[in-house]
């Protein structure tokens, strides 16, 4: 009887036993698969992060490249107003035959040709050009309308066929006088010209000072 009841109740506990094993046995695969899962989710937070970092420094490089190209373009085309205002200064003796023909500088940059500040028509004047009498001028960018590139803008601007290329850019002129320490015919310039880029916001001013020599006809 009694190994009866051993054996029943050996064969009770083998099954509770089993019974415990099978349920710890259950359990763990699940709060491991549950860990993994974390893992996995936390690995995937950082990788997202990473790919969304990465792509946002890549356009912001892609943008300041564009930006420093098109700032390059602005400049090139700034460049491109200074010698079509040093090809148009060149051409002046042929055409200033006589004193009425002579260039006029005048406060508000008509036609492009402004007066310089500080530079007096007495001390200006010469068989080329003439200078008007203005109070204290501000640089010529600052004046009125200038380089605004509206219909009121009295810069001279680049051919409509160059502005069609994209080769867009205005200039104007400031007369500085004759240079006398040079000799007779040697002449004084300061040429301010604005570029643009591809992008109407992106502008670039270039601004250079000449002597030319400028031999008179009358």
């Amino acid at each position: 009887m009694s190994i009866i009841r051993f054996n029943h109740s050996y064969s009770n506990s083998s099954k509770l036993m089993a019974a415990n094993m099978k349920t710890n046995y259950k359990s763990l695969p699940i709060k491991q698969s549950g860990f993994a899962l974390f893992l996995v989710l936390i690995m995937m937070i950082v990788i997202a992060f990473l790919v969304v970092a990465t792509m946002q420094s890549t356009s912001m490089d892609s943008r300041t490249s564009a930006n420093d190209s098109d700032h390059q373009f602005a400049l090139q085309n700034a460049q491109l107003g200074i010698m079509a205002a040093e090809e148009l200064i060149s051409g002046w003796p042929a055409v200033i035959t006589s004193e009425n023909k002579r260039k006029k500088f005048s406060c508000n940059c008509t036609e492009g040709l402004c007066a310089a500040n500080d530079i007096q028509p007495s001390e200006a004047n010469s068989k080329l050009a003439t200078v008007e009498n203005c109070s204290s001028l501000p640089e010529v960018w600052k004046r009125k309308y200038v380089f605004t590139d509206t219909n009121d803008d009295p810069s001279i601007q680049s051919s409509s066929s160059e502005t069609q290329g994209g080769k867009k850019y205005r200039y104007v002129i400031e007369y500085l006088g004759p240079d006398k320490t040079a000799g007779a015919g040697i002449y004084l310039f300061r040429i301010t010209a604005k570029g643009w880029g591809r992008n109407e916001s992106t502008t670039s001013l270039v601004e250079e000072n000449i002597q030319a020599a400028l031999y008179e006809k009358y």
